[in-house]
């Protein structure tokens, strides 16, 4: 073993940049892998906390109660029940692993008759049906009102101490110091027991937790001590128990994904287990649903995020498999030459074996640490390549994030070997020949994956075209859920198409070679032929970078587009930033115009006092505002009856410069030239272009509208499809505000606020505060928008894109250096002959950057066009399942998504250009030309 760890440490010394970055490789798969569970973790932290802090009715979530209830004549064996007792109260808890709030365990007999004692003095025969009830943890929730505590034992005489709720004594009589018989139905039947009254209490906090039954079940019952309840009732007396309840209420806000299938599995087994221990025992409430409800979240979540992942992942796996095939190249020689001299597959195997576990073991270490940091990286994100620092991130340790970068590992190792059993099977005659045959076509060409993968992302596309699949969909809070394969069946048509475009770069090579032959400096020739002739090992490299760059402006786009959308949605139906409906004091109308006392049963309309107008002109961080009239009337033309429709009145000045526009949906007239007409003419108005259309209306007609049993006459002075806030299949009308008002009494309007950046909407109201206007409602396009942004599935697929962009971008800047370098190495020899001919260093650079240009330049062009290309495919689908939204949807590209990605490209070609320059310089001809083979 010693040989063998000596020979790969050599080995690794020997081949350090190839070690590295093959290290870096694996730390990159690592980290990213683990990233997901890491985030998905954090993910289900805040729906959790979403979850936990929702007002609901019924009992708060994490609540577990179980019930022992004996049928007739079948009453439960002491031993049994203590068992399930100790089960319930001590061993379930720590087997479900989560903090208790609450314990309870109670237990109680049946209502029977209580009279008051006539030995004790008591001379009331009311007839009264109580209960006996022991519960654990009384004594810390309630306050004695009168009266004192129960005591842990009974007196001389037997008789047992018991305290009652106010509600209790009131209903049923009672009085402390009293002393009652109670009939107790016990296996020998019925026996009198005398209970002394000796306190009523209150609970400390009527809405804790702790009073899980409610608390109108207390007021039919005695609560006694529950260790006299468990000594003297039950052992003593051989009591028969009604009912035992036992109420445990967990805090599940460390929950983790990891810990979900667990717990469902206890849960599921709960009432089983149970009723093996003690027949007619079941469970009446428990949080399995709940825990369901969080897994299917979690793995929705974790199955999204690995799918927009899954090509990133690749491209990881493919430079690990191309950097050991780099390696194994230069390796070749002395692979060749083991199996030579008979070494077997399994020697060879079991080195590089050695060596992937070694890199893995380390890169697993380090890769839970960048793995977290990744999670944090994706918290960050607003959208692609956008970040917002400062949020909270709930990362912590993740067995599922563990398991998860050990398949990595594994996965990566693999991609590792595969080149292996290739060139192990060898001896060095056959890789003498396969040299000779370095020609022939990549194993992709010669069976047409390329095609066949081109053909499958064009299905995927028909699928989305005919709706077979959604590409996105409305979600029940308005956004929209983009379907995980709108991201994978893209990635799978860049990947063919950078591999059609390989397969026609020879063709390329040949053509411009026969045009240009006659005319090319030297230089071109030499740079051509180049080509021509080692095709084959430029295609991982330009595979690589066709796929970062289209990927890179395909994510980007779409994630552009998704966000622009979600913003225009949501401020179209909100119609400005922020609006409000000030409080409007109003009384009844007592009396009728003429004086006359309108009777209680007939309809009384409200008269509604107009807040003062000066606080609105000061509202602190708001650039304009306008007021808003909103209500229903009745649509009549020529005096016939179009329905109902929507009145908005407002002021044309302020609204133009107050509400939110998209002008690219106003296909007719600009909306300012629309108001401008409305402000030319008191009566005019603006008609939706849906109710324009159904009654034949245009511009000079005349409609009559019905608003509070008043008739309002108005004139068509524009019809728009879209107006801010109201839907365009409405029938709707834009009026003057102030016309409106001088014909029907005062109505509550709201205001629409146009506010600055940055400005917060509280100062706003507490401005209104302070000049007596109350705030009956209030809505923040601005907050609804952030609250979008903070989705977990939202900002984990920008989250995963941007990470998938960097780490893609890691590795192709990685495998391009390397590749560079060591096909400079590889050509020491040809460019030391080349130099010894004539050639100048400086040709020698150009020949190298012309091959640069022709490879690693075609293929950044390629990627930027085929991502463009698929962007345009696949983008205009969103608008198919989700053409309902209004605004209609727009496809977004941003030059400055192809700048920046294209500024990170040149860094990473001027890098490798001065690299290759130095090199170059650094050349010696007497070392180059020398006798033997190059290694």
């Amino acid at each position: 073993m010693k040989p063998l760890l000596r020979f790969l440490r050599r080995k690794m010394w020997n081949n350090r940049p190839l070690t590295v970055s093959s290290f870096i490789g694996l730390l990159l798969a690592v980290s990213f892998t683990s990233s997901i569970p890491f985030y998905t973790d954090h993910a289900l932290s805040r729906i959790i906390s979403a979850t936990l802090h929702e007002e609901r009715a019924g009992s708060p979530p994490g609540s577990l109660l179980t019930r022992y209830q004996p049928a007739r004549n079948d009453p439960a064996e002491p031993e049994s029940l203590a068992a399930l007792h100790d089960y319930m109260m001590n061993k379930l808890p720590e087997r479900i692993g989560y903090p208790l709030l609450q314990s309870i365990a109670t237990y109680s007999v049946a209502q029977s008759q209580l009279r008051q004692d006539a030995a004790a003095g008591g001379g009331d025969n009311r007839r009264r049906q109580m209960s006996l009830m022991a519960q654990s943890g009384l004594a810390e929730e309630i306050e004695i009102i009168d009266g004192a505590m129960y005591g842990n034992s009974s007196d001389s005489d037997g008789i047992i101490e018991a305290v009652v709720w106010e509600n209790a004594r009131s209903r049923n009589y009672l009085e402390v110091g009293d002393v009652y018989q109670y009939t107790l139905p016990t296996a020998k039947g019925n026996k009198v027991l005398k209970i002394k009254v000796v306190g009523v209490f209150q609970p400390k906090d009527a809405n804790s937790d702790y009073w899980y039954q409610g608390l109108d079940v207390f007021s039919g019952v005695l609560m006694i001590n529950p260790d006299m309840f468990a000594e003297e009732v039950m052992k003593g007396l051989s009591a028969s128990v009604n009912t035992v309840n036992w109420y445990g209420l967990y805090d599940l806000q460390e929950l983790q994904s990891s810990d979900l299938g667990r717990l469902e599995k206890l849960l599921q087994r709960l009432e089983p287990d149970m009723f093996q221990m003690l027949r007619n025992s079941r469970v009446d409430l428990s949080f399995l649903d709940l825990i369901r409800t969080f897994k299917k979240e979690s793995q929705q979540v974790q199955m999204t995020l690995f799918t927009l992942a899954a090509p990133m992942l690749a491209l990881c796996f493919y430079f690990i498999y191309i950097n050991a095939r780099q390696s194994l190249e230069r390796q070749r020689n002395d692979i060749a030459v083991l199996r030579s001299r008979g070494a077997e597959m399994r020697l060879i195997f079991a080195i590089f074996l050695l060596e992937g576990a070694l890199l893995g073991a380390a890169a697993w270490l380090l890769g839970m640490l960048g793995a977290a940091g990744m999670a944090r990286l994706m918290v960050t994100t607003d959208g692609f390549m956008q970040f917002s620092i400062g949020k909270d991130a709930a990362i912590g340790w993740n067995n599922a994030a563990g398991a998860y970068g050990l398949a990595a590992v594994a996965a990566a190792i693999l991609a590792g070997l595969l080149p292996v059993a290739g060139y192990g099977k060898n001896s060095i005659v056959g890789h003498k020949q396969e040299l000779a045959r370095a020609d022939r076509k990549p194993f992709w060409q010669r069976w047409y994956i390329d095609i066949v993968l081109l053909l499958a992302s064009g299905a995927g596309w028909y699928l989305f075209q005919s709706g077979q699949l959604n590409a996105g969909q409305q979600s029940d809070s308005g956004s929209l859920q983009v379907h995980p394969a709108f991201f994978f069946v893209p990635a799978v048509a860049v990947f063919s198409a950078g591999l059609v475009s390989l397969r026609l770069f020879p063709l390329l090579l040949k053509l411009l070679h026969r045009m240009l032959r006659r005319w090319l400096p030297v230089t071109f020739h030499l740079a051509l032929v180049q080509l021509s002739r080692s095709q084959k090992s430029y295609f991982p490299l330009m595979l690589l970078l066709v796929m970062t760059m289209g990927l890179g402006i395909y994510h980007a786009s779409a994630a552009r587009t998704i966000d622009r959308n979600e913003g225009e949605r949501i401020m179209y139906s909100n119609g400005t930033d922020v609006v409000i409906q000030p409080v409007w004091e109003g009384k009844l109308q007592l009396y009728d115009e003429n004086g006359n006392y309108i009777p209680d049963d007939q309809p009384r309309e409200t008269i509604y006092t107009e807040p003062p107008l000066a606080p609105f002109e000061e509202m602190p961080g708001v650039k304009s505002h306008v007021r808003v009239l909103q209500a229903e009337g009745d649509l009549t033309v020529a005096g016939k009856s179009l329905g109902k429709g929507l009145l908005m009145g407002i002021d044309n000045v302020a609204f133009a410069s107050s509400a939110w526009w998209r002008h690219d949906l106003y296909k007719g007239a600009h909306p300012f030239q629309l108001l401008r007409w409305m402000g030319d003419y008191e009566q005019g108005v603006i008609v939706s272009k849906a109710f324009a259309d159904r009654n034949a209306l245009k511009q000079g007609d005349l409609i009559q509208m019905t608003v509070q049993k008043v008739p309002i006459e108005f004139v068509v002075v524009g019809i728009s499809e879209y107006w801010p806030s109201l839907s365009p299949q409405q029938s709707f009308v834009i009026a003057n505000l102030d016309y409106v008002y001088d014909l029907i009494p005062l109505m509550p309007y709201g205001l629409w606020l146009d506010m600055e950046d940055g400005a917060k909407v509280m100062p706003v109201v507490g401005h209104l505060r302070e000049h007596g206007i109350e705030t009956a409602s209030l809505r923040d396009a601005r907050n609804e928008r952030i609250l979008q942004k903070l989705l977990p599935s939202r900002e984990g697929t920008y989250g995963i894109l941007t990470l998938g962009f960097i780490v893609s971008v890691a590795v192709s800047f990685i495998g391009y250096l390397l590749f560079w370098i060591y096909s400079l190495a590889r050509r020491t020899v040809q460019m030391g002959i080349l130099r010894a001919t004539g050639l100048a260093r400086g040709q020698l650079t150009f020949i190298l950057l012309l091959e640069q240009l022709l490879t690693t330049g075609l293929a950044i062009g390629l990627g930027l066009g085929i991502g463009r290309l698929v962007s345009k495919l696949f983008l205009p689908l969103l608008q198919t399942s989700g053409g309902a939204q209004v605004p209609p949807f727009m496809i977004v590209f941003e030059w400055r998504d192809t700048v920046q990605l294209l500024v990170i490209v040149l860094a990473m070609l001027s890098v490798g250009a001065c690299v290759l320059t130095v090199q170059i310089w650094r050349l010696r001809v007497h070392q180059a030309v020398k006798l033997g083979e190059e290694r």
